[in-house]
């Protein structure tokens, strides 16, 4: 869960074995669904517990926007409070270092294609390519596998010796408050049809996937396909403060309808998006870097590190604004595109929407020629 999962962390496309159940489900006819994942859950915690909880617990300078980390991370500090005892041991180390070392989408793409802690193992039929965002440059592919092994085998053991099914007992009701508001605010279902018009491609399946213990702020996206349908899956902690304490007014962070629509058509977004943007020519991307320069440490701080990953954000923001336009939403597309230039400093922006709406009136442009034709404009500027 390195530095970039505090951004949004692209999606992916992979083929893949059946999933495990998930925690919960919402069944409701609706194109986008809402599950839990065990797996997730105990990752996050592990993640918060091993690695951020150390250096937040006694850090009293404020997050942007006055608050402490202490009340933004709220409910993981309490269960870190709650199993203390642990902090020091060895496989929440393990635990801890693999997933600070690793991408989120990695980690949730292979922890949902697992069976649940404490019986969770690489099966025969988990293909390497669930194992190949680990390696990380490395060409011994048997010591990259060891290294997952121990990953999991510490999951297990700390899962075990935590008990970590009786806090699943135990907050039953959080979880179901936290999905009652989410349904509460579900995008209007026509969103998925606007972005599939859009973008002129549609999968099989679009859901979102909440977390109690992903830390608040982070998101990621999954995309895989099984038997020929594609899935795309957006995993996120919480979006603002809760109130879990008092179980008479629960609020558990999530009922904001206008982040979780943006958060989805974000996150969706990149799974129809980020394979056009991979077959840039490299020579587009190495003649426009110069315009990363300027912006280099602002985008690091946002956990982009690279000319060609604020590519990637670059389009999928820019049809944020469009999709906000088509649907109506003039004053969420105008706030959308002033928060990204001047708060996230995606300066050309303009230009990419303007790319972008050209191709959406003319049904004989593809999506990728508007990319190459923005790339093309992007080497001009200064």
């Amino acid at each position: 869960m390195k530095q970039s999962m505090l951004a949004c962390i692209c999606c992916i496309l992979m083929n893949g074995p059946a999933l495990a159940q998930p925690f919960r489900a919402d069944t409701r006819k609706h194109p986008i669904g809402v599950q839990f994942y065990k797996n997730i859950e105990f990752l996050g915690f592990t993640f918060f517990t091993g690695y951020l909880a150390p250096g937040y617990e006694h850090d009293t300078v404020p997050m942007p926007g006055g608050i402490k980390k202490q009340d933004w991370f709220a409910y993981d500090f309490s269960l870190y409070k709650k199993y203390r005892s642990f902090a020091n041991d060895p496989d929440l180390g393990i635990i801890a270092r693999f997933a600070e070392a690793h991408e989120g989408f990695a980690l949730g793409k292979l922890l949902i294609h697992l069976d649940e802690f404490p019986r969770a193992v690489i099966r025969p039929d988990i293909e390497d390519q669930y194992l190949r965002p680990f390696m990380e440059g490395q060409k011994d592919s048997a010591a990259t596998r060891q290294a997952v092994v121990q990953f999991i085998e510490a999951g297990n053991r700390l899962y075990k010796r935590m008990n970590f099914d009786a806090y699943f007992r135990e907050n039953a009701r959080l979880y179901e408050q936290a999905l009652k508001e989410i349904r509460s605010v579900l995008p209007e279902p026509r969103l998925v049809a606007t972005m599939e018009k859009f973008y002129r491609q549609q999968f099989h399946r679009y859901m979102l996937v909440p977390s109690l213990t992903i830390p608040a702020g982070m998101a990621f996206g999954i995309h895989y396909t099984t038997a020929g349908n594609a899935t795309i899956l957006n995993l996120f902690g919480p979006f603002a403060r809760q109130q879990f304490a008092d179980t008479a007014s629960l609020n558990m962070g999530f009922a904001n309808e206008d982040h979780i629509r943006e958060l989805s058509t974000h996150e969706f977004g990149h799974s129809f998006s980020n394979p056009i943007i991979a077959q840039i020519p490299p020579h587009l991307v190495k003649e426009t870097a110069h315009l990363f320069v300027p912006v280099k440490e602002a985008m690091e701080n946002q956990g982009y590190n690279t000319w060609s990953g604020c590519v990637y954000e670059y389009f999928v923001r820019a049809g944020e604004v469009v999709i906000a336009r088509k649907l109506g939403k003039h004053e969420v597309a105008e706030r959308l595109q002033k928060h990204y230039m001047q708060d996230r400093k995606f300066s050309y922006l303009p230009l990419i929407i303007e790319e972008l709406e050209k191709y959406d009136r003319d049904p004989r442009m593809t999506y990728q020629q508007a990319v190459i034709n923005a790339m093309e404009r992007l080497k001009t500027q200064q």
